[in-house]
């Protein structure tokens, strides 16, 4: 599925045939059935989780020719990841100055092709991920999917700067894991948790939260917020401390109103003073 274009005739029948498949084994029930569904969505979760890294990395490469300071280098200063989507923009008017002025027809027309492939690429490899992260749910095996998406530091970091239709995919995918996370009748690792939290909510604060086509709707937001308050709670003072800076220094620097955690930093708040005047 994910080497058929979009475009292709057959990649419909593709999607439809798997979806088919998956839930045609989910309603006979049978544990080797089930087992199957599980070892090919995992797989196929890994490996699309991989393609849309590299793809938004090829992306991102593309974006930094011709301009002094990487990506990579300005996220590393303070306040980078809310820096570089503004730097970005800015370099992409000066480059479409100076390519208007020096760079050849046939040239302009070339990046712009490579270009559109690759955000193409990946709003298709965004979309399937949502589509294998839904079907993983629906057959109850998203522990995979929550281990590897708490491994996933390259994909975060490059789904801030990721166009909003990539973003949506994405942020919809980490607010199904979180609510999974809230909820699940099974002990997760410690450290996935914490990694998990700490990997996606900036995604939350700065994503663009699609003016256009929100990427959550009000009430979906709400029970991410709750589903956030009850994970943070589970985690040692320590850890809630680590996620509930971070998240404050990027809540209030960021145009977004959501996700607010104020009762899970005052909660962190009122514990910390219990601890300190024992």
């Amino acid at each position: 599925m994910n080497e058929i274009p979009a475009t292709s005739r057959k990649y419909q029948f593709t999607v439809d045939m798997a979806d088919r498949i998956v839930d045609e084994n989910v309603r006979d029930g049978r544990a080797e059935l089930l087992h199957i569904n599980r070892r090919v969505l995992s797989s196929a979760f890994a490996r699309t989780t991989g393609l849309l890294h590299r793809t938004l990395q090829r992306q991102e490469a593309a974006g930094d020719e011709g301009f002094a300071w990487p990506s990579h280098i300005i996220k590393a200063l303070p306040l980078g990841s809310y820096l570089v989507s503004y730097v970005k923009g800015f370099g992409h008017c000066v480059s479409t100055f100076v390519n208007s002025i020096g760079t050849s027809q046939s040239a302009k027309r070339q990046l712009a092709i490579g270009g559109g492939e690759e955000e193409v690429r990946a709003e298709k490899l965004a979309q399937e991920l949502l589509w294998i992260m839904d079907k993983l749910r629906r057959c109850g095996a998203v522990d995979e999917a929550l281990m590897q998406w708490s491994f996933a530091s390259g994909l975060a970091s490059f789904s801030l700067t990721s166009n909003p239709r990539v973003q949506g995919s994405i942020v919809k995918i980490s607010a199904i894991l979180v609510e999974e996370l809230s909820r699940v009748d099974y002990e997760v690792p410690r450290q996935v948790k914490f990694r998990l939290l700490g990997l996606w909510l900036p995604l939350f604060c700065f994503a663009g939260n699609g003016l256009a086509f929100p990427f959550l709707t009000g009430y979906e937001k709400a029970e991410t917020e709750r589903a956030l308050d009850i994970v943070i709670s589970t985690l040692p003072a320590n850890e809630q401390e680590a996620i509930l800076t971070n998240w404050l220094q990027d809540f209030t620097i960021s145009s977004s109103e959501w996700p607010n955690l104020q009762v899970s930093y005052d909660r962190w708040c009122r514990s910390t003073r219990k601890l300190t005047a024992t």
